[in-house]
């Protein structure tokens, strides 16, 4: 009895080994070199500054035996503004061998961070072929080959100080006087990254036709903004009479080469509207 147990052991042993042969396993069976290449991750989003000089992306190729030099191409694609204005590639990279990883080093542009104020920059980098006959990605889809690189400025100023502000009005309720209105007013540093201005109006509401004529003052439309990037934000600001938001295609911005903000402003209540210059003094 004893023996025949032993005979039914045996096939039952055959077939355990054999089902711990991965399907993955088997890719490699034939040529342990053969493998792929394709990106680790899909995406990378990099601040960029004055300081920054590489963005590396890494490539891996998937095989169980490198033993020699793989030359990988890749090309890139603008997906939102220009690359060129901010990197330098090669189109090649070099996975050496005894490793089974590189890193594509694209080289910022200097000045890359000022060209980031006006627009984000977007671009793929797609793998495109690799040497010694190694594909790229998988057939099934499932390795990924186009790598998305965002790039953000981190480049902003410190408005805080003291400025010269000159309004062109578009409308308000005294038009065509008291237009333009220039004074003088401070840009306060909340220190949190947000900006406060006591008469976001330019002084229509302080000391303006519209002090006299609705009893408006300091607070009547005080503002606090942000500025991400050079860019002015705000939300959530009002006047007595209702919201007030960025003037729909107007400029909101800062120019960093002249320290001056640019705001365009626009009431909802009754349709005041303007565009402030602010001069540093």
């Amino acid at each position: 009895m004893k023996k025949i147990v032993k005979l039914f052991i045996l096939p039952l042993v055959l077939v355990l080994t054999y089902s711990c042969v991965s399907d993955d396993d088997s890719r490699f069976q034939a040529n342990p070199e053969s493998g792929w290449i394709e990106f680790p991750s899909a995406t990378t989003t990099t601040s960029v500054n004055s300081s920054l000089e590489t963005i590396s992306i890494p490539v891996n190729f998937t095989a169980p035996i490198n033993a020699s030099n793989v030359s990988v191409s890749y090309t890139i694609q603008d997906v939102l503004g220009n690359a060129s204005d901010a990197i330098t590639a090669s189109g090649t990279v070099n996975i050496a061998p005894n490793t089974n990883t590189a890193t594509i080093d694209l080289s910022v542009v200097p000045g890359a961070d000022v060209a980031l104020v006006s627009s984000d920059i977007t671009f793929d980098i797609v793998l495109q072929s690799a040497s010694r006959g190694i594909g790229i990605g998988l057939s099934d889809g499932s390795a990924t080959t186009v790598h998305t690189v965002n790039l953000v400025c981190d480049l902003t100023l410190d408005l805080g100080g003291m400025y010269s502000v000159t309004t062109n009005y578009g409308y308000h309720d005294f038009l065509p006087s008291f237009n333009p209105h220039t004074e003088v007013t401070e840009i306060v540093d909340n220190g949190d990254g947000t900006f406060f201005i006591q008469d976001f109006s330019g002084g229509l509401y302080n000391g303006g036709p519209y002090s006299a004529a609705y009893n408006t003052g300091p607070t009547s439309f005080d503002v606090n903004f942000s500025n991400s990037c050079n860019k002015i934000q705000w939300e959530g600001q009002s006047d007595p009479w209702g919201a007030c938001i960025p003037l729909d295609g107007g400029v909101n911005e800062v120019d960093i080469a002249t320290g001056v903000v640019t705001i365009s402003w626009f009431c909802e209540g009754y349709g005041e509207n303007g565009v402030s210059v602010y001069t540093p003094l």
